[in-house]
C-alpha cells in the first residue's frame, strides 16, 4: 500500500520513462525502481535502460531511482512454456515418438544478447516435460541460434517425430506472424515428414507479474542494506 506502480513505454505509447517517473515524483514518491517488463537482454533492457536512467537523473536530480532486472531466465517462466505446450497437446492431436519443442525468442543482435539465459530457459523446460521430449531454442531473426538451425538439431540429432514452436513473445504480432510463424513454414518445406505446430504467445499470466514484482522486492532488499 505504501507503493505505487506506473505503466510506461519505451516507444509509440506514452508516458514514456521520464515522464512517468516525473507523475511519480509529483505524487510524492520520490523513490523509484525501474523494472523492465522484457523477456530478455537485449538492447532495450541493457543499453536503452542505463541510457534512460542516466537522463532521467539528469532531469529530476532529486529521485533515487534504481533498475531492477529483467524476467530473463526463471522456473516460472520454464513452467509457463511447458503449460502452453500441455494446452495444445490437450486441444489437438499430436503425433507419437520423441516431440521436439522450440522454443522462439524475438530476435536480438548478438552484441547485446549472447542468448545464455535462453539456453538455461530451454534446459529447466525439458528437464520438466520428461524424456520424452527435446527442446531446442532460437531467435526469430537477426542472427544464432536461428529457427532453422535448432530446427535441424531437433530432427537430425534428436530425432523427434514433431516440433512444436513456443513463441516465447508476449503478444500476437508483427514477429509472430512475419518471423515465427513465416519461419516454421520455411522449416516445413525443409522437413515436410515432420508434424509442425506453434503454440499462442505467453500473453499475461500472474507469474510473469510475480517475477517483476520480486525483481523490484530485491531492489528495496539491496537499497535498505
Amino acid at each position: 500500500d505504501q507503493s505505487q506502480m506506473i505503466l510506461s513505454c519505451l516507444e509509440f505509447i506514452e508516458p514514456f520513462p521520464h515522464k512517468a517517473v516525473q507523475m511519480l515524483d509529483d505524487r510524492g514518491f520520490h523513490q523509484v525502481v525501474v523494472a523492465p517488463f522484457l523477456l530478455g537482454n537485449g538492447k532495450h533492457a541493457t543499453l536503452e535502460m542505463n541510457e534512460i536512467i542516466e537522463e532521467v537523473r539528469g532531469q529530476l536530480p532529486g529521485i533515487e531511482l534504481h533498475l531492477a532486472d529483467g524476467l530473463g531466465s526463471d522456473p516460472n517462466l520454464a513452467d509457463l512454456v511447458v503449460q502452453r505446450v500441455r494446452e495444445l497437446e490437450e486441444s489437438t492431436e499430436t503425433a507419437t515418438g520423441r516431440k521436439g519443442i522450440l522454443l522462439v525468442k524475438a530476435g536480438t543482435k548478438t552484441e547485446y544478447d549472447d542468448c545464455v539465459w535462453l539456453e538455461e530457459l530451454g534446459q529447466l523446460a525439458e528437464k520438466s516435460l520428461g524424456d520424452d521430449y527435446a527442446v531446442a531454442v532460437a531467435q526469430s531473426h537477426y542472427g544464432d541460434p536461428t529457427m532453422d538451425a535448432a530446427a535441424a538439431i531437433l530432427v537430425e540429432q534428436r530425432q523427434v517425430s514433431s516440433i512444436m514452436c513456443v513463441p516465447y513473445i508476449f503478444f500476437p504480432g508483427l514477429i509472430l506472424q512475419r518471423n515465427v510463424i513465416g519461419g516454421m513454414e520455411l522449416i516445413k518445406e525443409r522437413s515436410p515428414r515432420v508434424a509442425m505446430s506453434v503454440t499462442p504467445p505467453l500473453g499475461v499470466d500472474d507469474r510473469i507479474v510475480a517475477i517483476t514484482a520480486d525483481r523490484v522486492r530485491q531492489v528495496w532488499r539491496q537499497a535498505a542494506q
